[in-house]
């Protein structure tokens, strides 16, 4: 079974800071990340983008497409920070399993989803889902960082994994729903 997650990083547990010398830090960090987001069009990633291609191409190896020639899917992120995901293989797998004992995988397979909030870190050209449900049970209660760009109306995840020993580029291409009034 291919891969069906949309980027895969593992388990990526939330960071806590312990001890009271940590809060210096954060305080003194704080101010600059404040700065830094108003130099910056916070509303870029808020909106509804629509899955247009959805690619893992393994190092010398043939691109796989584990959601079809034309996924279907949903990337939504409102302007209070909430966020949900949903992408589906396209026609699905209708008669595929319903269970996997990996816990990376989506249940079923052919169908991804995941929501939560968000937070963006736009100089780094990263956002961070805080996932709080979906159907990757690994994903449930960690922090899911994705790698993107926008130009125009084109989002744009790129990142390599391991998958393995092996690398493995990943690509997610969506665009922007036009606002419907």
């Amino acid at each position: 079974m291919p891969a069906c997650l949309p980027l895969t990083h593992g388990r990526q547990s939330r960071r806590r800071f312990v001890g009271r010398a940590s809060l210096p830090v954060l305080l003194a960090i704080f101010p600059q990340m404040r700065a830094s987001a108003a130099d910056h069009d916070l509303g870029a990633l808020v909106g509804t983008w629509h899955l247009v291609r959805y690619v893992d191409t393994p190092e010398g190896g043939t691109p796989v497409q584990p959601f079809g020639n034309s996924p279907a899917g949903l990337f939504v992120f409102t302007a209070d920070g909430n966020v949900s995901i949903s992408i589906m293989r396209n026609p699905p797998e209708i008669t595929a399993a319903t269970t996997d004992p990996d816990p990376d995988a989506c249940i079923p397979g052919w169908y991804c989803s995941y929501f939560g909030t968000y937070t963006v870190d736009y100089k780094r050209g990263i956002w961070i889902t805080h996932v709080v449900g979906g159907n990757i049970p690994a994903y449930l209660g960690t922090d899911q960082p994705r790698s993107f760009t926008i130009t125009h109306d084109s989002l744009t995840i790129a990142e390599t994994y391991m998958h393995g020993a092996q690398g493995v580029r990943a690509e997610r291409v969506l665009v922007r729903s036009a606002p419907s009034h």
